[in-house]
Parts: C-alpha cells; sequence; structure tokens
C-alpha cells in the first residue's frame, strides 16, 4: 500500500465500506505515533472522502489520541526513569520544567510543524510534562494542521472554481503569519 499517493489512500479507506472512518482515524493513530506516511495526504484525504467538519473530525481526534498514547507508552515503559538518571548527571531537573512554559512550547511547535510528531509526544513524556498540558496543547495545537490539510483536499480536489483555492491559499498563509505572531510573542514574554 502506497500512502504517499494521495488516490491509494482514498482507495485504501474507502475499499473498508461503513468502517471507513474507523479505519482513518486508526491511520491517523498510526501516524502520530510513527509517522511513517505523510499527515498532509492523509488529512487531505479524509477532506475528500468525509467532507470537510467529518475529515477535520478524524484527523484532529486520531492525531490527538495517537499522541497521547505515544507520551504514556514512553511513561509506562520508564523510559524516563532511564533518562532523568542521565539528567541529574548532567544538572538538569525536569521538576523545574514550569507547565505554563511547557504549554505554550507544546502549542507552538504543534502549530508551526518543524518539530516532527513523535519527538515533540516522547519530549513531553521524558520532560515530565503533566499530562493535562501535554493533552491541551496538543489539541489546541493540531487544530490549525487538521483545518488547513483536511480543507485542501476538499478544495483542491474538489473544487471547481479558482475562487475556493485562492480562499484556502490565502487561509493557509494568514495561518501561517498568525503563528509566527504568536511564537514572536512569546519569546518576547519568556525574555521578560
Amino acid at each position: 500500500m502506497d500512502f504517499n499517493n494521495y488516490t491509494c489512500v482514498i482507495a485504501y479507506v474507502n475499499q473498508f465500506g461503513a468502517f471507513a472512518p474507523l479505519v482513518f482515524f486508526l491511520l491517523f493513530v498510526i501516524q502520530a505515533m510513527l509517522p511513517v506516511f505523510p499527515y498532509l495526504i492523509l488529512a487531505a484525504a479524509g477532506g475528500f472522502l468525509f467532507g470537510f467538519q467529518q475529515g477535520i473530525l478524524l484527523s484532529w481526534f486520531g492525531a490527538l489520541t495517537g499522541a497521547s498514547l505515544a507520551y504514556w507508552i514512553c511513561r509506562w515503559f520508564g523510559i524516563g526513569n532511564f533518562l532523568n538518571k542521565y539528567y541529574i548527571r548532567c544538572g538538569y531537573d525536569a521538576g523545574k520544567l514550569s507547565p505554563r512554559a511547557a504549554f505554550w512550547t507544546i502549542t507552538i511547535i504543534r502549530i508551526i510543524p518543524v518539530v516532527p510528531t513523535p519527538l515533540i509526544n516522547v519530549g513531553a513524556a521524558l520532560g515530565e510534562v503533566p499530562f493535562p498540558t501535554f493533552l491541551l496543547a496538543s489539541a489546541i495545537g493540531k487544530i490549525p494542521a487538521a483545518v488547513l490539510y483536511t480543507g485542501l483536499g476538499l478544495a483542491l480536489f474538489q473544487a471547481q472554481d479558482i475562487k475556493t483555492i485562492l480562499f484556502i491559499i490565502a487561509a493557509a498563509i494568514f495561518i501561517m503569519i498568525l503563528a509566527k505572531y504568536a511564537a514572536s510573542q512569546w519569546r518576547r514574554q519568556k525574555l521578560n
């Protein structure tokens, strides 16, 4: 199965009929834990297959579920205990990490997708970020990508007019500018 091909993803998910939304959700859970296929293609396929609202909901909730599972797997297997011994030797105390700083860091790096999702999940778990902080920051941070990529899939592959495509592109640019502004505000606040 070639999950790097938009039409292959659509054909694969469609073959499950009434269970297609569940399969799509599970693909997002897997993608959030181990990104073996691109989020963009999967979310775009969701927009095409399930429409804008259901596509967003499935991609957002699936990605959030996968991120949460990855977080807890790291915690349950005690990887944090191993690293804490290393951190203590280096003079790093994960307990000193402010939940507020962790919240904004996770939110911003989810909005501006430069750090791979698994690294965020593992980093939060090993950095002892409280789960409610991680969950809320991830939930907020994943909304723009879910909306943007699902909308792109719907607009670019079903749109009949150029206005819809231009609107989606303008919305994408606006979200990127807004994310950059939020990041600069966060940096200023951190310096003060």
